[in-house]
């Protein structure tokens, strides 16, 4: 469907999307996620909160357009909404609704009822399900990790979905993709240009530090580039309690984010040259990073300073300019990770917003 998919944008933008929709719940589908899983597919594919109602699984469940559940919602207040076969799935979209919106939530239903049918499971999927589930008996998440050839210390990996054939196999949970891995200097099998976040934890200890790589994900970009990095939860400290507590929306609505960000597009060299005067001793030592003659750095960031209004390295500037670049990594990551399936929706906005 892939080659479909990239003859078709050149040719129908509108058929291409269409194509990706069904791409990406077909894969979630085949990877046997939970029905909360698909719910917040739906919320990154539309852009907007959704629900669904199925008399066999018991309460309607609905999420905002952050992943964030409501309790039993009222689905006769809700604008869009469709019934497929005894499952009555909506989008919480304010306006009218977008081109795509009606197979959306068909494939959402349909979806629903693929992965309550029972399927064969890969065994090595199983096995991931095993050692991180923290309700399994020790001894049953030892033998999954002797099934899955991981013994000492193991890398934890969190990938998009949207990467699930450059990656090696993994689950999916919280609306991503787990993978063990043996542990090595660099993230064996993950390419560079993945977006993932990771940690290390002896084999027993995975069911309780997986979710770590999931926060490391969040930040999982470049800011150079703007595009995929490889985030270690290990090494942020408390930077990691803010990832738990600031969602993409909070993070992209920050002035000092916008700023940045029309900055950026402005002079794309703008984030990364900040990220390596915030991370070196001296402006030498991030002109060398950037391959930038000393004066020549210098020059960028009295433009950048001009354009934020404040003095970067000052007493008060630091801490200032670090946080918006935070921000920005979580901004800029939720839109990452929007961009492989919602990249040619209609009336998407910059940082999801």
């Amino acid at each position: 469907m892939r080659d479909w998919i990239i003859k078709l944008t050149a040719i129908d933008d509108d058929a291409a999307s269409a194509l990706r929709v069904i791409e990406h719940f077909d894969t979630l589908v085949d990877e046997r996620v939970s029905a909360t899983a698909l719910l917040r597919a739906v919320t990154v594919l539309a852009d907007c909160g959704a629900g669904f109602d199925d008399a066999d699984r018991g309460l309607p469940i609905e999420v905002d357009e952050h992943g964030r559940a409501f309790s039993t919602p009222e689905m006769s207040a809700r604008p869009h909404f469709e019934q497929f076969g005894g499952v009555t799935v909506w989008l919480n979209r304010q306006g009218p609704p977008w081109p795509l919106d009606h197979l959306i939530l068909e494939r959402f239903a349909r979806s629903l009822h693929a992965v309550k049918r029972p399927r064969d499971r890969h065994p090595a999927i199983a096995a991931i399900r095993t050692v991180c589930d923290a309700d399994a008996e020790p001894a049953q998440r030892t033998a999954a990790l002797s099934t899955l050839g991981l013994t000492g210390p193991v890398t934890i990996a969190a990938t998009l979905p949207s990467d699930s054939r450059l990656t090696p196999l993994g689950m999916t949970a919280d609306g991503v993709r787990i993978h063990l891995l043996s542990n090595r200097p660099a993230l064996a099998g993950v390419p560079a240009d993945v977006a993932a976040g990771y940690t290390v934890a002896n084999g027993l200890q995975v069911c309780t530090r997986w979710r770590r790589a999931v926060s490391a994900l969040k930040i999982a970009v470049d800011p150079t580039t703007a595009g995929p990095a490889h985030v270690c939860h290990d090494d942020l400290g408390a930077v990691a309690d803010l990832l738990d507590n600031i969602d993409a929306s909070t993070a992209a609505g920050s002035l000092d984010v916008q700023v940045l960000e029309t900055l950026r597009l402005e002079r794309q060299w703008v984030t990364g040259l900040l990220d390596s005067i915030l991370s070196h001793s001296s402006l030498r030592e991030a002109a060398r990073r950037q391959n930038l003659h000393h004066s020549t750095l210098q020059q960028r960031l009295d433009w950048l300073q001009s354009r934020l209004g404040y003095t970067v390295l000052s007493p008060s500037g630091y801490p200032r300019a670090s946080t918006a670049l935070l921000l920005w990594r979580i901004a800029r990551a939720a839109d990452n990770m929007r961009t492989p399936v919602a990249e040619h929706l209609p009336h998407q906005p910059p940082f999801g917003g």
